[in-house]
Protein backbone atom coordinates (compact mmCIF):
# COMPACT_ATOMS: atom_id res chain seq x y z
CA UNK A 1 0.00 0.00 0.00
CA UNK A 2 1.67 3.34 -1.19
CA UNK A 3 1.09 6.38 1.08
CA UNK A 4 0.04 8.66 -1.87
CA UNK A 5 -3.05 6.46 -2.37
CA UNK A 6 -4.03 6.50 0.90
CA UNK A 7 -3.88 10.20 1.39
CA UNK A 8 -5.24 11.14 -2.43
CA UNK A 9 -7.93 9.01 -1.11
CA UNK A 10 -8.73 11.10 2.14
CA UNK A 11 -8.56 14.30 0.42
CA UNK A 12 -10.77 12.92 -2.52
CA UNK A 13 -13.27 11.78 -0.06
CA UNK A 14 -12.76 14.44 2.95
CA UNK A 15 -11.84 18.05 0.53
CA UNK A 16 -15.57 18.04 -0.83
CA UNK A 17 -17.12 16.91 2.46
CA UNK A 18 -15.36 19.94 4.34
CA UNK A 19 -16.60 22.34 1.97
CA UNK A 20 -19.96 21.18 2.17
CA UNK A 21 -19.59 21.51 5.84
CA UNK A 22 -18.21 24.80 5.56
CA UNK A 23 -21.03 26.03 3.14
CA UNK A 24 -23.61 24.92 6.12
CA UNK A 25 -21.89 26.17 9.07
CA UNK A 26 -21.52 29.76 6.44
CA UNK A 27 -25.17 29.23 6.29
CA UNK A 28 -25.96 29.44 10.23
CA UNK A 29 -23.12 32.10 9.95
CA UNK A 30 -24.94 34.04 7.47
CA UNK A 31 -28.09 33.49 9.59
CA UNK A 32 -26.80 34.31 12.65
CA UNK A 33 -24.83 37.01 11.79
CA UNK A 34 -27.65 38.85 9.84
CA UNK A 35 -30.67 38.16 12.79
CA UNK A 36 -28.15 39.67 15.19
CA UNK A 37 -28.18 42.40 13.66
CA UNK A 38 -31.69 42.72 15.03
CA UNK A 39 -30.81 42.23 18.79
CA UNK A 40 -30.66 39.54 21.48
CA UNK A 41 -34.38 38.28 21.44
CA UNK A 42 -34.16 37.69 17.58
CA UNK A 43 -30.40 35.58 18.37
CA UNK A 44 -32.52 33.98 21.04
CA UNK A 45 -34.87 33.03 19.27
CA UNK A 46 -33.21 32.06 16.07
CA UNK A 47 -31.26 29.68 18.20
CA UNK A 48 -34.09 28.06 19.64
CA UNK A 49 -35.91 27.58 16.63
CA UNK A 50 -32.88 25.71 15.64
CA UNK A 51 -32.96 23.68 18.50
CA UNK A 52 -35.71 22.31 17.13
CA UNK A 53 -34.59 21.43 13.09
CA UNK A 54 -31.42 19.84 15.29
CA UNK A 55 -33.98 17.36 16.82
CA UNK A 56 -34.77 16.55 13.57
CA UNK A 57 -31.62 16.38 11.80
CA UNK A 58 -29.83 14.02 14.44
CA UNK A 59 -32.61 11.63 14.24
CA UNK A 60 -32.42 11.22 10.33
CA UNK A 61 -28.25 12.00 10.24
CA UNK A 62 -28.77 8.89 12.58
CA UNK A 63 -30.80 6.81 10.19
CA UNK A 64 -28.31 7.85 7.44
CA UNK A 65 -25.48 7.72 9.04
CA UNK A 66 -26.31 4.32 10.18
CA UNK A 67 -27.13 3.35 6.83
CA UNK A 68 -24.55 4.42 5.37
CA UNK A 69 -22.51 2.20 6.78
CA UNK A 70 -23.49 -0.04 5.27
CA UNK A 71 -23.82 1.53 2.00
CA UNK A 72 -19.68 1.95 2.54
CA UNK A 73 -19.30 -1.66 3.27
CA UNK A 74 -21.63 -2.88 0.37
CA UNK A 75 -19.02 -0.65 -1.78
CA UNK A 76 -15.90 -2.01 -1.08
CA UNK A 77 -18.05 -5.51 -2.29
CA UNK A 78 -19.20 -3.24 -5.11
CA UNK A 79 -22.92 -4.15 -4.59
CA UNK A 80 -25.19 -1.92 -6.45
CA UNK A 81 -27.82 -3.72 -5.85
CA UNK A 82 -27.77 -3.97 -2.09
CA UNK A 83 -26.33 -0.49 -1.78
CA UNK A 84 -30.19 1.34 -3.64
CA UNK A 85 -32.03 -0.84 -1.53
CA UNK A 86 -30.19 0.47 1.58
CA UNK A 87 -31.09 3.96 -0.04
CA UNK A 88 -34.59 3.18 -0.07
CA UNK A 89 -35.29 2.21 3.41
CA UNK A 90 -33.29 5.40 4.67
CA UNK A 91 -35.57 7.54 2.12
CA UNK A 92 -38.79 5.97 3.52
CA UNK A 93 -37.28 6.37 7.03
CA UNK A 94 -36.04 10.30 6.62
CA UNK A 95 -39.10 11.00 4.89
CA UNK A 96 -41.68 9.63 7.50
CA UNK A 97 -40.01 11.87 10.28
CA UNK A 98 -39.72 14.56 8.10
CA UNK A 99 -43.65 14.73 7.86
CA UNK A 100 -43.84 14.56 12.08
CA UNK A 101 -41.71 17.10 12.44
CA UNK A 102 -43.17 19.85 9.89
CA UNK A 103 -46.65 18.45 11.43
CA UNK A 104 -45.43 19.38 14.89
CA UNK A 105 -43.70 23.16 14.08
CA UNK A 106 -46.04 24.27 11.87
CA UNK A 107 -49.64 23.61 14.37
CA UNK A 108 -47.60 23.30 18.08
CA UNK A 109 -44.71 26.09 17.58
CA UNK A 110 -45.66 28.19 20.30
CA UNK A 111 -45.20 25.14 22.95
CA UNK A 112 -42.19 23.71 21.36
CA UNK A 113 -40.53 27.65 21.69
CA UNK A 114 -41.76 28.18 25.27
CA UNK A 115 -39.70 24.99 26.24
CA UNK A 116 -36.63 27.08 25.93
CA UNK A 117 -38.07 30.55 26.92
CA UNK A 118 -40.44 32.37 28.50
CA UNK A 119 -39.61 35.79 26.91
CA UNK A 120 -43.34 37.29 25.13
CA UNK A 121 -40.75 38.46 22.56
CA UNK A 122 -38.68 35.05 22.11
CA UNK A 123 -41.81 33.06 21.25
CA UNK A 124 -43.41 35.75 19.31
CA UNK A 125 -40.24 35.91 17.08
CA UNK A 126 -39.25 32.09 17.25
CA UNK A 127 -43.06 31.24 16.54
CA UNK A 128 -43.03 32.85 13.64
CA UNK A 129 -39.76 31.58 12.50
CA UNK A 130 -40.55 28.30 13.01
CA UNK A 131 -43.91 27.81 11.25
CA UNK A 132 -42.65 28.57 8.15
CA UNK A 133 -39.16 26.81 8.25
CA UNK A 134 -40.04 23.58 9.66
CA UNK A 135 -41.53 22.99 6.11
CA UNK A 136 -38.59 22.94 4.69
CA UNK A 137 -37.53 19.81 6.20
CA UNK A 138 -39.21 17.28 3.90
CA UNK A 139 -37.16 18.76 1.14
CA UNK A 140 -33.92 18.77 3.46
CA UNK A 141 -34.77 14.75 4.26
CA UNK A 142 -34.54 14.02 0.63
CA UNK A 143 -31.03 15.59 0.01
CA UNK A 144 -29.55 13.96 2.63
CA UNK A 145 -30.34 10.59 1.96
CA UNK A 146 -28.94 11.07 -1.56
CA UNK A 147 -26.33 13.33 -0.30
CA UNK A 148 -25.36 10.87 2.69
CA UNK A 149 -25.17 8.13 0.47
CA UNK A 150 -23.22 9.54 -2.03
CA UNK A 151 -20.50 10.20 0.57
CA UNK A 152 -20.44 6.07 1.27
CA UNK A 153 -19.73 5.45 -2.64
CA UNK A 154 -17.12 8.27 -2.77
CA UNK A 155 -19.24 10.73 -4.83
CA UNK A 156 -18.32 13.51 -2.35
CA UNK A 157 -18.72 16.37 -5.07
CA UNK A 158 -22.08 16.04 -5.94
CA UNK A 159 -23.50 16.73 -2.62
CA UNK A 160 -21.01 19.82 -1.89
CA UNK A 161 -22.24 21.46 -5.32
CA UNK A 162 -25.91 21.27 -4.55
CA UNK A 163 -24.77 23.11 -0.76
CA UNK A 164 -22.75 25.41 -2.35
CA UNK A 165 -26.32 26.49 -4.68
CA UNK A 166 -28.24 26.39 -1.38
CA UNK A 167 -26.37 28.96 0.38
CA UNK A 168 -25.71 31.58 -2.39
CA UNK A 169 -29.47 31.63 -2.89
CA UNK A 170 -29.81 31.64 1.31
CA UNK A 171 -27.99 34.58 1.50
CA UNK A 172 -30.05 36.26 -1.58
CA UNK A 173 -32.96 36.14 0.11
CA UNK A 174 -31.82 36.49 3.71
CA UNK A 175 -30.57 39.85 2.39
CA UNK A 176 -33.50 40.68 0.39
CA UNK A 177 -36.24 39.27 3.11
CA UNK A 178 -34.95 40.25 6.64
CA UNK A 179 -33.93 43.77 5.79
CA UNK A 180 -36.25 45.19 2.62
CA UNK A 181 -33.86 45.06 -0.17
CA UNK A 182 -35.02 45.36 -3.83
CA UNK A 183 -38.24 46.66 -3.07
CA UNK A 184 -39.63 44.35 -0.67
CA UNK A 185 -40.50 44.52 2.76
CA UNK A 186 -38.69 44.09 5.60
CA UNK A 187 -39.45 40.95 7.06
CA UNK A 188 -36.51 40.32 9.69
CA UNK A 189 -37.02 36.84 11.47
CA UNK A 190 -39.79 35.67 8.98
CA UNK A 191 -38.02 36.38 6.03
CA UNK A 192 -34.91 34.54 7.16
CA UNK A 193 -37.58 31.44 7.70
CA UNK A 194 -38.59 32.03 4.01
CA UNK A 195 -35.16 32.37 2.65
CA UNK A 196 -33.91 28.48 4.64
CA UNK A 197 -37.45 27.55 2.76
CA UNK A 198 -36.47 28.39 -0.78
CA UNK A 199 -32.61 27.14 -0.54
CA UNK A 200 -33.55 23.53 0.47
CA UNK A 201 -36.18 22.99 -1.81
CA UNK A 202 -34.26 24.43 -4.28
CA UNK A 203 -31.04 22.44 -2.98
CA UNK A 204 -33.20 19.24 -3.06
CA UNK A 205 -34.34 19.63 -6.65
CA UNK A 206 -30.98 20.14 -8.04
CA UNK A 207 -29.59 17.03 -6.24
CA UNK A 208 -32.21 14.87 -7.53
CA UNK A 209 -31.34 16.25 -10.96
CA UNK A 210 -27.88 15.70 -11.20
CA UNK A 211 -28.32 11.83 -9.87
CA UNK A 212 -30.60 10.80 -12.13
CA UNK A 213 -29.56 12.96 -15.48
CA UNK A 214 -26.64 11.54 -15.16
CA UNK A 215 -24.77 7.85 -14.41
CA UNK A 216 -24.92 7.87 -10.66
CA UNK A 217 -24.78 4.41 -8.70
CA UNK A 218 -28.05 5.95 -6.71
CA UNK A 219 -29.49 6.43 -9.94
CA UNK A 220 -32.11 3.81 -8.77
CA UNK A 221 -35.95 3.28 -9.21
CA UNK A 222 -38.51 3.09 -7.13
CA UNK A 223 -38.44 -0.43 -7.61
CA UNK A 224 -35.10 -1.18 -7.02
CA UNK A 225 -35.40 1.05 -3.65
CA UNK A 226 -37.86 -1.23 -2.51
CA UNK A 227 -36.67 -4.53 -3.57
CA UNK A 228 -35.71 -5.24 -0.12
CA UNK A 229 -37.87 -8.05 2.32
CA UNK A 230 -38.10 -8.52 5.63
CA UNK A 231 -34.85 -10.51 6.64
CA UNK A 232 -32.88 -7.44 4.90
CA UNK A 233 -34.80 -4.32 6.68
CA UNK A 234 -33.87 -6.17 9.74
CA UNK A 235 -30.55 -6.26 8.83
CA UNK A 236 -30.18 -3.27 7.82
CA UNK A 237 -32.27 -2.17 11.52
CA UNK A 238 -29.92 -3.48 13.32
CA UNK A 239 -27.04 -1.01 12.31
CA UNK A 240 -29.09 1.79 12.01
CA UNK A 241 -31.16 1.49 15.10
CA UNK A 242 -27.88 2.20 17.62
CA UNK A 243 -26.93 5.10 15.49
CA UNK A 244 -29.99 6.16 15.42
CA UNK A 245 -30.62 5.80 19.51
CA UNK A 246 -27.00 6.98 19.48
CA UNK A 247 -27.81 10.37 17.51
CA UNK A 248 -31.41 10.61 19.32
CA UNK A 249 -29.68 10.62 23.11
CA UNK A 250 -27.03 12.91 22.29
CA UNK A 251 -29.20 15.20 20.44
CA UNK A 252 -31.68 15.08 23.31
CA UNK A 253 -28.85 15.57 25.71
CA UNK A 254 -27.69 18.56 23.71
CA UNK A 255 -31.46 19.98 23.57
CA UNK A 256 -31.25 19.65 27.23
CA UNK A 257 -28.20 21.50 27.38
CA UNK A 258 -29.70 24.33 25.50
CA UNK A 259 -33.09 24.09 28.23
CA UNK A 260 -30.44 24.29 30.94
CA UNK A 261 -28.87 27.61 29.14
CA UNK A 262 -32.22 28.90 27.97
CA UNK A 263 -33.21 28.75 31.94
CA UNK A 264 -30.42 30.96 33.18
CA UNK A 265 -31.72 33.45 31.14
CA UNK A 266 -31.95 35.07 27.26
CA UNK A 267 -28.00 36.54 27.81
CA UNK A 268 -26.81 33.17 28.83
CA UNK A 269 -28.63 31.38 25.74
CA UNK A 270 -27.36 34.20 23.32
CA UNK A 271 -23.78 34.22 24.31
CA UNK A 272 -24.13 29.86 24.01
CA UNK A 273 -25.88 30.47 20.40
CA UNK A 274 -23.12 32.53 19.48
CA UNK A 275 -20.50 30.05 20.42
CA UNK A 276 -22.14 27.31 19.10
CA UNK A 277 -22.19 28.72 15.52
CA UNK A 278 -18.68 30.04 15.72
CA UNK A 279 -17.12 26.77 16.87
CA UNK A 280 -18.83 24.73 14.40
CA UNK A 281 -16.90 26.83 11.81
CA UNK A 282 -13.72 25.42 13.49
CA UNK A 283 -14.76 21.82 13.50
CA UNK A 284 -15.74 21.69 9.69
CA UNK A 285 -11.95 19.69 9.27
CA UNK A 286 -12.77 17.62 12.05
CA UNK A 287 -15.80 16.32 10.67
CA UNK A 288 -15.00 15.81 6.56
CA UNK A 289 -11.87 13.62 8.34
CA UNK A 290 -14.34 11.95 10.59
CA UNK A 291 -17.09 11.38 7.93
CA UNK A 292 -13.65 10.19 5.24
CA UNK A 293 -12.79 7.79 7.90
CA UNK A 294 -16.07 6.65 8.06
CA UNK A 295 -16.09 5.84 4.96
CA UNK A 296 -12.95 4.74 4.16
CA UNK A 297 -12.62 2.05 6.94
CA UNK A 298 -15.98 0.77 5.87
CA UNK A 299 -14.98 -0.21 2.63
CA UNK A 300 -11.38 -1.70 3.78
CA UNK A 301 -13.77 -3.46 6.32
CA UNK A 302 -15.90 -4.42 3.61
CA UNK A 303 -13.31 -6.21 1.78
CA UNK A 304 -12.04 -8.14 4.91
CA UNK A 305 -9.08 -6.30 4.79
CA UNK A 306 -8.68 -5.44 8.72
CA UNK A 307 -4.85 -4.60 8.45
CA UNK A 308 -5.15 -2.01 6.37
CA UNK A 309 -8.30 -0.76 8.14
CA UNK A 310 -5.85 -0.54 10.95
CA UNK A 311 -3.08 1.02 9.40
CA UNK A 312 -5.79 3.97 8.22
CA UNK A 313 -7.32 4.26 11.14
CA UNK A 314 -3.66 5.27 13.08
CA UNK A 315 -2.69 7.77 10.33
CA UNK A 316 -6.08 9.21 10.59
CA UNK A 317 -5.31 9.48 14.39
CA UNK A 318 -1.88 11.23 13.96
CA UNK A 319 -3.35 13.70 11.37
CA UNK A 320 -6.27 14.78 13.56
CA UNK A 321 -4.34 15.38 16.59
CA UNK A 322 -1.73 17.30 14.26
CA UNK A 323 -5.09 19.61 13.16
CA UNK A 324 -7.25 19.96 16.39
CA UNK A 325 -3.16 21.51 17.81
CA UNK A 326 -3.12 24.03 14.37
CA UNK A 327 -7.15 24.75 14.88
CA UNK A 328 -7.40 25.21 18.61
CA UNK A 329 -4.59 28.12 18.42
CA UNK A 330 -6.26 29.49 15.23
CA UNK A 331 -9.59 29.75 17.35
CA UNK A 332 -7.87 31.31 20.23
CA UNK A 333 -6.58 34.04 17.71
CA UNK A 334 -9.19 35.09 16.59
CA UNK A 335 -12.17 34.99 18.69
CA UNK A 336 -12.09 38.17 19.86
CA UNK A 337 -12.34 39.61 16.31
CA UNK A 338 -15.22 36.88 15.20
CA UNK A 339 -17.25 38.41 18.15
CA UNK A 340 -17.14 41.80 17.01
CA UNK A 341 -19.87 40.93 14.36
CA UNK A 342 -23.04 40.65 16.76
CA UNK A 343 -24.04 43.38 18.05
CA UNK A 344 -24.72 42.09 21.67
CA UNK A 345 -24.31 43.41 25.40
CA UNK A 346 -20.91 42.87 26.90
CA UNK A 347 -22.18 40.55 29.18
CA UNK A 348 -23.06 38.28 26.56
CA UNK A 349 -19.60 38.80 24.39
CA UNK A 350 -17.67 38.42 27.23
CA UNK A 351 -19.65 35.09 28.53
CA UNK A 352 -19.22 33.93 24.23
CA UNK A 353 -15.74 34.75 24.36
CA UNK A 354 -14.66 32.50 27.48
CA UNK A 355 -16.84 29.78 25.79
CA UNK A 356 -14.84 29.88 22.41
CA UNK A 357 -11.49 30.02 24.91
CA UNK A 358 -12.74 27.19 26.66
CA UNK A 359 -13.17 25.28 23.25
CA UNK A 360 -9.59 26.12 22.06
CA UNK A 361 -8.49 24.34 25.37
CA UNK A 362 -10.51 20.83 24.68
CA UNK A 363 -10.28 20.87 20.93
CA UNK A 364 -7.76 18.47 20.82
CA UNK A 365 -9.80 15.89 23.44
CA UNK A 366 -13.26 16.80 21.34
CA UNK A 367 -10.96 16.09 17.97
CA UNK A 368 -10.30 12.99 19.24
CA UNK A 369 -13.93 11.49 20.16
CA UNK A 370 -15.00 12.74 17.16
CA UNK A 371 -13.08 11.11 15.12
CA UNK A 372 -13.10 7.63 16.61
CA UNK A 373 -16.63 7.61 17.65
CA UNK A 374 -18.18 8.97 14.01
CA UNK A 375 -14.97 7.92 12.42
CA UNK A 376 -13.21 4.77 12.92
CA UNK A 377 -15.61 2.78 15.19
CA UNK A 378 -18.60 3.36 13.80
CA UNK A 379 -17.28 2.82 10.09
CA UNK A 380 -15.60 -0.15 11.18
CA UNK A 381 -19.27 -1.54 12.31
CA UNK A 382 -19.40 -1.06 16.02
CA UNK A 383 -22.22 0.85 16.39
CA UNK A 384 -23.58 -0.59 19.61
CA UNK A 385 -20.48 -0.06 21.57
CA UNK A 386 -20.28 3.70 20.36
CA UNK A 387 -24.02 4.17 21.44
CA UNK A 388 -23.13 2.66 25.40
CA UNK A 389 -19.98 5.39 25.12
CA UNK A 390 -22.51 8.34 23.94
CA UNK A 391 -25.31 7.45 26.46
CA UNK A 392 -23.22 6.61 29.41
CA UNK A 393 -20.78 10.06 29.33
CA UNK A 394 -23.82 12.18 28.38
CA UNK A 395 -26.43 11.22 30.20
CA UNK A 396 -24.39 10.30 33.69
CA UNK A 397 -21.89 13.12 33.52
CA UNK A 398 -22.41 15.56 30.77
CA UNK A 399 -25.87 16.85 31.60
CA UNK A 400 -26.38 15.97 35.21
CA UNK A 401 -22.78 18.42 36.08
CA UNK A 402 -24.74 21.31 33.56
CA UNK A 403 -28.23 20.91 35.65
CA UNK A 404 -25.52 21.61 38.86
CA UNK A 405 -23.71 24.48 37.85
CA UNK A 406 -26.80 26.11 36.38
CA UNK A 407 -29.62 25.53 39.44
CA UNK A 408 -27.18 25.18 42.61
CA UNK A 409 -23.82 26.69 41.86
CA UNK A 410 -25.10 29.73 40.90
CA UNK A 411 -22.02 30.55 38.58
CA UNK A 412 -21.90 32.25 35.20
CA UNK A 413 -22.68 30.84 32.02
CA UNK A 414 -19.18 30.33 30.92
CA UNK A 415 -18.39 28.27 33.65
CA UNK A 416 -21.16 25.77 33.61
CA UNK A 417 -19.68 25.55 30.02
CA UNK A 418 -16.23 24.32 31.27
CA UNK A 419 -18.22 22.12 33.59
CA UNK A 420 -19.48 20.11 30.78
CA UNK A 421 -15.92 20.01 28.98
CA UNK A 422 -15.65 16.70 31.74
CA UNK A 423 -17.81 14.50 29.94
CA UNK A 424 -15.46 14.74 27.20
CA UNK A 425 -12.56 13.68 29.00
CA UNK A 426 -13.99 10.58 29.85
CA UNK A 427 -15.38 9.81 26.91
CA UNK A 428 -12.00 10.28 25.50
CA UNK A 429 -10.53 7.71 27.91
CA UNK A 430 -13.09 4.86 26.89
CA UNK A 431 -12.94 5.67 23.08
CA UNK A 432 -9.22 5.17 23.21
CA UNK A 433 -9.81 2.14 25.30
CA UNK A 434 -12.07 0.75 22.68
CA UNK A 435 -9.71 1.21 19.34
CA UNK A 436 -6.62 -0.25 21.01
CA UNK A 437 -8.77 -3.69 21.74
CA UNK A 438 -9.21 -3.99 18.04
CA UNK A 439 -12.72 -5.58 18.87
CA UNK A 440 -14.56 -2.82 16.87
CA UNK A 441 -13.62 -4.36 13.40
CA UNK A 442 -16.93 -6.00 12.11
CA UNK A 443 -17.84 -7.03 8.97
CA UNK A 444 -21.61 -6.16 8.65
CA UNK A 445 -22.32 -7.14 5.16
CA UNK A 446 -20.81 -10.71 5.09
CA UNK A 447 -23.72 -12.17 5.15
CA UNK A 448 -26.18 -9.76 4.01
CA UNK A 449 -26.63 -11.22 -0.11
CA UNK A 450 -28.32 -10.08 -3.12
CA UNK A 451 -32.50 -11.24 -2.38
Amino acid sequence: MKKSSFYNNLFKIAFPIMIQYFITSTINLMDSFMIGRLGEEAVAALGISNQYFFLFNIIIMGIYSGCNVLISQFWGKKNTSNIRKVLGISLALGLSISLIFTFTGRFFSTEIISIFNRDDIVIKLGKSYLMIVCISYIFTSVSLAFGIGSRGVQKTFLPMLCSLFALLLNIFFNYTLIFGKFNMPAMGVKGAAIATLIARAAEMVLILLLIYKREHILNASLGEMLAFDKKFFNNTMNVAVPVVINELCWGLGAVMYSIIYGNMGTRAIAAVQICMTVQNMFFIVLFAVSNAACVMIGNEIGKDDFEKAKVYSKKLIRICFILSIVIALALILSSKSILTIYKVSNEVYHNALFMLLITALILPVRFMNVLLIVGILRGGGDTSYVLKIELGTMWLIGVPLCAIGAFFMDIPVYQVYLLVTLEEVVKCVISIRRYKSEKWMKNLVENMNVV
